[in-house]
């Protein structure tokens, strides 16, 4: 999952050469002798989550009922399975202003999003004990990645999310990588 989200930040960033410039930007100033350090990586991780908004790594979440309940006016029986898409609620036009458009300032607010509006890794006691290591992981992949390389897509054809378990995307699309110069 960690590489599908680097996969999809590296395809928004192609798509978006300024906030892929912003992002190198904050890189080279963050930057200290090729060590990064990950808390002064602001953008780097909005880009994530934002990313992670667009694209959830877990294109469904699959709950069954523990106990009787109401959901939406309807009745919930115990062990019924419950699906939640992250797909659908990340894009969800009373959750987020301008829900499909590429905004990693959204998540520069110092306010977080509600976390049952936002839940790249699920939410409550079975979210994604991986979460944090994925993010630490991808933040610094991304970082290293953008502030020594240029990403643009030579295949403009866009590329189509696939569901299956992860946000896969439908094909592999050819990126052109160049050696960002030193001023």
């Amino acid at each position: 999952t960690t590489a599908t989200a680097l996969f999809w930040a590296l395809y928004l960033l192609a798509l978006d050469p300024s906030t892929q410039e912003e992002l190198a930007a904050e890189v080279k100033t963050v930057a200290a002798g090729g060590a990064f350090e990950i808390e002064r990586l602001k953008f780097t991780r909005a880009v994530l989550d934002e990313t992670m908004r667009l694209y959830p790594p877990a294109f469904l979440i699959a709950r069954a009922a523990a106990g009787p309940d109401t959901l939406a006016g309807l009745p919930v029986k115990p062990n019924d399975i419950v699906l939640i898409a992250p797909w659908l609620l990340h894009r969800h036009e009373k959750l987020w202003r301008d829900p499909n458009a590429f905004s990693p300032s959204r998540f520069m607010t110092g306010t977080p999003p509600d976390r049952f509006a936002y839940m790249p890794f699920g939410v409550g006691a079975r979210v994604c004990i991986g979460a944090h290591f994925a993010l630490v992981e991808a933040t610094l992949a991304l970082a290293k990645l953008i502030g020594a390389f240029r990403v643009s897509l030579v295949d403009k054809a866009p590329v189509m999310p696939v569901g299956v378990v992860t946000t896969q995307p439908d094909r592999s699309p050819m990126f052109a990588i160049t050696l960002r110069q030193e001023p």
